[in-house]
């Protein structure tokens, strides 16, 4: 971009009677070149494929329309009063903020409406300004790694990231809920689990082969979106070939080798994640907190789940063994006999 399209300001678009629903001109909703540096994730070892990413895929369905019917609106409604101190705002100017959906320590998550095409999204911002290089690289890693795994119809889908005032922003595909208990009130039948446990090993099966570990498998990174059950979470993705740095995640998921610093077999450490993570939504409580509990379950002791079949109870004690060669991989999960049937496997 030139230096003097860089130094104009967008101009609004005259009204014109019945084409006010134009509200910002074109060159309001595109981003400034200037906000995003060709070379702002300079971490090495995550290899993008987004180009191999479907260019027809369709704009992911929106839940809910926030206007039901055509209104016209003073041109000055969409405009935002706050610009950041580097220019124009990217997140203010293509997005409008719908409410507050999530908040981590390290992140919030709001849900979205693009200007542009209508639709609903989920942008999650880092809530500490991100000054120091270590904490640039642990923002840079998550969103290298969603572009290196590419799309996925059981993985959350990634859209695009900036930085603005010493914030990251993530672009990601909405969804419904996520499976923690407190947005599961009601159990849920053996079938959907079974479908959470297919689906879920699906996407495993997908990130593993690509050379991926998630190393954070548990409920609350399980989403759903129009009843399919989608990975999401992966701030502490990392190389099965130990390249990078290893971040574990919920200590309640993972197996002892990981928390003895063994990372000789990490995509049989996300296996035991998702195995506990069943164990947590069948259960439909947190695992437990108690030293004694929490060391049987990682000992490969796994009580008795009411409701499951013999098979699945089998299933869910093999994958969490504490021996890691012995769990099975994501592939010999989705090859198991017991999702023969009228799984919903999409």
């Amino acid at each position: 971009m030139n230096t003097k399209m860089q130094n104009e300001k967008p101009e609004m678009v005259p009204s014109s009677g019945d084409d006010d629903d134009i509200i910002l001109s074109q060159q309001l909703f595109c981003t400034p070149d200037y906000l995003t540096p060709e070379d702002q994730f300079p971490l090495k070892g995550f290899h993008s494929n987004i180009d191999k990413v479907e260019e027809d895929s369709p704009c992911p369905k929106s839940p809910e329309k926030p206007y039901a019917t055509k209104t016209k609106r003073c041109r000055m409604d969409l405009i935002p009063s706050i610009i950041g101190r580097n220019g124009l705002s990217r997140y203010l100017y293509d997005f409008r903020r719908i409410k507050k959906i999530g908040k981590g320590n390290f992140n919030e998550v709001f849900k979205v409406l693009k200007r542009l095409d209508g639709c609903m999204y989920a942008v999650k911002c880092t809530i500490k300004r991100l000054r120091t290089e270590p904490e640039r690289l642990k923002a840079f890693k998550e969103v290298q790694s969603l572009a290196a795994i590419g799309f996925h119809k059981n993985i959350v889908r990634y859209y695009s990231s900036w930085i603005e005032d010493e914030q990251m922003y993530t672009q990601m595909e909405f969804c419904d809920h996520n499976l923690s208990s407190e947005n599961c009130s009601t159990l849920l039948t053996e079938r959907h689990e079974m479908d959470v446990l297919y689906q879920v090993s699906s996407a495993l099966q997908f990130i593993h082969e690509k050379g991926i570990a998630h190393l954070h498998v548990k409920p609350e990174n399980i989403y759903v979106k129009d009843g399919i059950y989608k990975l999401g979470g992966f701030g502490c993705a990392t190389l099965l070939d130990n390249s990078l740095l290893v971040e574990e995640g919920d200590a309640r998921y993972m197996p002892l080798e990981i928390l003895n610093k063994n990372y000789d077999h990490l995509d049989k450490a996300d296996i035991f994640s998702l195995g506990a993570s069943m164990f947590d939504i069948i259960r439909r409580s947190h695992l437990p907190k108690a030293e004694t509990e929490f060391s049987k379950l990682k000992e490969g002791k796994v009580p008795h789940l009411p409701g499951v079949t013999v098979q699945f109870q089998n299933l869910l004690q093999v994958m969490m063994d504490p021996d890691p060669l012995k769990r099975p991989s994501a592939s010999e999960i989705l090859g198991n006999s017991i999702f023969r049937g009228s799984l919903k496997m999409t």
